[in-house]
């Protein structure tokens, strides 16, 4: 419905669109979203599973509310603006429509102070570098700059503003005079090292260079290389995970509220508001102002007592006018005879299509208040991914959000960067604004501005930060309750509360079911998945950061860059900083410990343990989530492209040949063990060649295979186009392997946990391995908490495995790289086979949900606390070479990518007892996910004395 409110003027004459082929009246500068809001349409699109959903969070947080747009598929209702005769659907079409190609150039600018985000704090960092002299650059997703709290009327001429409204135009004006460069429309997708070119990382602090930021503006690529950088990215409303709250007509306050603002529109007529705090009384008063019913608002905090006087006095001391906001907010609810329901509990929402009903427990009994909306919220929670991204230090709040580490004036841990406002800790738009002004202050005296000075400016903070204290003694309430059972918790992947229990550890359960891994990112489910798996301390909890923060198109992310980074690695790699298991106890002794709950450690220990023997499996983290989980999942039986040089001779490599279809077999039987699948698909590998030289070349690769029992073939191009038609017409022909293939890493190492468990193996998270050292009847190992005794060791530690052979006084022959993998949102099937590119990096496969995986050797790098982190220009290398191997990743959004530690061998895998050491064994290969099996078997074989691995594979 249309909002009344005389002192709204529409800008313009309405026009229409058609949603899935109804006429849909908008005006001009209103979203999708919000038109189809006032045509009380609840449900824009059905999820995988077939159930419908719609508007939820209004911000582009929670990517619910995708639609598709003229072909181009998962476009954000909620940030979309509507254009006459616009096509609009909630379904996908057959193959995705290209996104703004083909994108320019990149663009590089280099402003002394860049600030991410145009809310209250961005402004007002901007405005005071810019009025001390600074050159100032702001980035803003939005179409109109304010944020959450200042956002303006887009399709309304306001002839009577209300005090927030003209505290936005004030601080858009001031900020024009200043001469603050505003780019709206504008994604910051990724935050990384200072100095990064090609893959080159400043060996020193930059004092002229704190960041790069790469970001979109509608069909330009900009590289952001600032002297400061303010990050101000907000913050976002917390889920209120209860049952039902995935229904259409269920949102956050927030989305109501810019709903309500800045459109004059309510999805219904009848409106219930639920949660907690002061926001749900302004809306409420506002909808009731615009001619809406509102059935209830359901406060969780209990009534304020006589106690609360105090609190009150002291807001209204210290900021008199919101205090009185409040006041009359509650006037005008009694007014009506709006229902204020005080420490109520929220039990679920009914509905079938769409949400009807809120439930509640009160003192008195169980409510059921009928609407045809529910608007909720519990709390914000900050946008933290740019500050993680480069490594800031973050704890984890009260309220058991993530919180970004600063000082008083915003700066973090990272040299030349701050974090200002709700996008680093929870303080409240007055407390933005004042924290904000700081940044901008400090940001323009480091770069030898003359700056005023800044005491009133900590005074009038500090004076917020109290009022804030204030309000949330006054509305304190309890904690959402842990959702379970079939809630769901995740709602990208919609995955419940349920299947997130029983899998070891809290990124074990995120990877096991998906939770976190859709296109939110886990920015939106954090908090709650951090709630129910009572994750690790700290930062650790919570999904590691990564690039892109939030999904873009993936032809915008496309740049060419040199493929040379298989290469380079080092032979000392830093241990990471934090683990996510707690530390364990000291286990009883052992026959074989097997350090390492990789792949192969598994394999190994599922092997050991089914021939009767007494296993222990130690792993300084969670098992299975280093390599083994963070590998793009394929089956390669043919050598790598670039394992095959020009001469013909891959060297020692060849032994590694007949190791492939054994270790694919392996892979088969556990999958038979473990009554799963695991998504494995056999369903052949292309090798391409798109050029005659490299044909030949090609060719004698696979003559030189199938001389020694592969299955490989020279195909020409028709064949290729009728294998995978839809890769580039420019390939000439391909080397073909029908045995190659993929599957699920994540279920697949899953299954080798519980197997290796139901044989009977000890497999012990947070158990790092210190020191070894022989004894007369094994080993004596030592960890943290004490020793234990060892009777024989295996080394299965794999990009670790260097450090632990150094414990006994072994070398072995490898490297440590850092590599990456890319993956795309869904769409629809068009690659069944695996797909390499020769002499060019590439690996690209589509899984069976749709997602398009994107690899090929291309680097991260570590950082000196042992993280893998990604390197901006491999990311956009790896999707141009993506791009141009298959078009139709042009019309994808690129989700997400993330680097992991890898081996580098300069020969066939180590599996072998160490010369001079016995009962010392070691088990390290590259191609590990393909070969783990047989290579955690043979290493297990040689552990009973059965059988002697081949002496290629011997150390030394």
């Amino acid at each position: 419905m249309r909002l009344t409110d005389p002192r709204a003027v529409p800008t313009g004459e309405p026009f229409t669109f058609t949603f899935e082929g109804r006429a849909i009246e908008a005006l001009p500068g209103e979203t999708i979203g919000t038109a189809l809001s006032a045509a009380g349409i609840l449900a824009f699109r059905h999820t995988a599973s077939g159930v419908p959903r719609g508007l939820h969070c209004g911000m582009g947080a929670c990517w619910d509310c995708l639609v598709a747009v003229g072909g181009h598929v998962n476009q954000r209702a909620c940030m979309t603006k509507a254009k006459p005769g616009m096509q609009v659907t909630g379904t996908c079409a057959d193959l995705p429509a290209p996104l703004s190609m083909p994108w320019p150039s990149e663009e590089a600018r280099a402003p002394d102070v860049l600030v991410v985000g145009a809310g209250p704090a961005g402004l007002s960092a901007a405005i005071a570098a810019a009025e001390a002299g600074a050159g100032v650059l702001v980035l803003d997703e939005r179409a109109e700059a304010g944020g959450q709290y200042l956002k303006d009327t887009p399709a309304h001429a306001v002839m009577q503003p209300d005090r927030q409204f003209r505290a936005g135009y004030v601080l858009r004006a001031r900020a024009k005079a200043a001469g603050v460069e505003i780019l709206q429309d504008s994604v910051a997708w990724g935050a990384f090292p200072p100095g990064e070119v090609h893959g080159e990382i400043a060996p020193a602090p930059d004092p002229d260079h704190a960041a790069t930021v790469a970001a979109l503006r509608g069909g330009h690529a900009l590289a952001l290389r600032p002297r400061r950088l303010i990050l101000a990215s907000g913050a976002h409303e917390r889920p209120v995970p209860i049952p039902g709250w995935t229904l259409p007509g269920v949102m956050t306050t927030g989305a109501m509220q810019t709903l309500v603002r800045s459109g004059r529109v309510s999805p219904a007529e009848r409106v219930v508001i639920a949660g907690n705090g002061p926001l749900n009384l302004q809306l409420a008063a506002e909808l009731l102002a615009g001619g809406a019913t509102v059935a209830a608002v359901v406060e969780t905090a209990p009534r304020p007592g006589p106690r609360a006087w105090r609190d009150a006095l002291r807001m209204g001391l210290r900021a008199p006018d919101l205090a009185w906001d409040g006041t009359r907010y509650l006037l005008a609810l009694r007014r009506a005879g709006v229902p204020v329901i005080w420490g109520a509990t929220l039990l679920g929402c009914e509905g079938e299509d769409s949400f009807t009903a809120l439930r509640i427990a009160t003192a008195s009994g169980e409510q059921r208040i009928a609407a045809g909306v529910l608007a909720l919220n519990h709390g914000f929670q900050a946008e933290t991914g740019l500050a993680r991204a480069l490594g800031a230090a973050h704890r984890v709040g009260a309220a058991g959000t993530l919180e970004t580490v600063t000082e008083e004036d915003g700066r973090t841990s990272v040299p030349g960067v701050f974090a200002v406002g709700d996008g680093a800790v929870m303080g409240g738009a007055r407390a933005a604004l004042a924290r904000g002004r700081l940044a901008g202050l400090t940001a323009a005296r480091d770069l030898g501005h003359a700056v005023p000075d800044d005491a009133a400016d900590r005074r009038a903070l500090h004076r917020a930060l109290r009022f804030q204290a204030a309000l949330w003694r006054l509305y304190a309430a309890p904690p959402l309750p842990v959702p379970t059972g079939d809630t769901i918790a995740c709602r990208c992947e919609e995955v419940p509360a349920s299947a997130l229990q029983g899998h070891g550890g809290a990124v074990a359960a995120r990877r096991a079911t998906r939770a976190g891994m859709g296109r939110c990112g886990g920015r939106f489910c954090g908090a709650t998945l951090h709630a129910i798996l009572g994750a690790a301390s700290g930062e650790a909890g919570f999904a590691a950061p990564r690039a892109p923060v939030r999904p873009v198109p993936a032809a915008a992310l496309m740049r060419e860059a040199p493929s040379r980074g298989h290469h380079h690695g080092t032979a000392d790699p830093p241990l990471p900083a934090w683990t996510t298991a707690p530390p364990a106890p000291v286990p009883a002794d052992c026959d074989v410990l097997v350090i390492g709950g990789g792949v192969v450690g598994l394999s190994c220990a599922l092997h050991l343990a089914r021939n009767g023997a007494d296993v222990l499996v130690a792993d300084r983290g969670e098992p299975g989530l280093g390599a083994s989980t963070t590998n793009a999942g394929s089956l390669h039986i043919q050598l790598l492209a670039y394992d095959f040089d020009d001469t013909g001779d891959p060297g020692p490599l060849v032994s590694t040949l007949a190791l492939g279809p054994a270790s694919v077999a392996l892979w088969r039987e556990i999958a038979r063990d473990a009554g799963e699948e695991l998504s494995i698909r056999t369903e052949g590998g292309l090798i391409l060649a798109d050029d005659a030289d490299t044909f030949g070349w090609l060719t004698r690769k696979v003559a030189f295979e199938s001389a020694r029992g592969i299955e490989a073939t020279m195909i020409g191009a028709e064949e290729v186009r009728r294998i995978a038609p839809a890769l580039d017409r420019r390939f000439v022909g391909a080397a073909w392997c029908p045995q190659e293939g993929q599957m699920d890493p994540l279920r697949g190492t899953a299954a080798l946990i519980r197997l290796a468990r139901a044989a009977g193996a000890r497999i012990v998270p947070g158990l790092d391995v210190t020191a070894m050292e022989p004894s007369r009847t094994g080993f004596r190992v030592t960890t943290p908490g004490g020793t234990f005794h060892a009777g024989r060791v295996v080394n299965a530690a794999g990009p670790h495995a260097m450090r632990v052979a150094a414990m006994l006084g072994a070398r072995l022959p490898m490297r440590l790289i850092v590599q990456q993998v890319v993956v795309t949102e869904p769409g629809p099937p068009m690659l069944r086979p695996l797909v390499q590119w020769a002499r060019r990096h590439l690996s690209l496969k589509q899984g069976d949900g749709g997602h398009l995986l994107i690899g090929g050797g291309w680097p991260g790098r570590l950082d000196a606390d042992g993280a893998a982190r990604l390197l901006r220009w491999s990311v956009q290398g790896n999707l141009d070479i993506a791009g141009r191997a298959i078009p139709a990743l042009s019309g994808l959004h690129a989700l997400r990518a993330w680097a992991a530690p890898n081996i580098l061998l300069d020969r066939g895998p180590v599996i072998s007892e160490t010369p001079g050491t016995p009962g010392f064994f070691h088990a390290v290969t590259s191609n590990g996910w393909t070969l783990g099996p047989i290579a955690g078997r043979m290493v297990a074989e040689a552990v009973l004395g059965r059988e002697t691995p081949p002496p290629a594979f011997a150390l030394g």
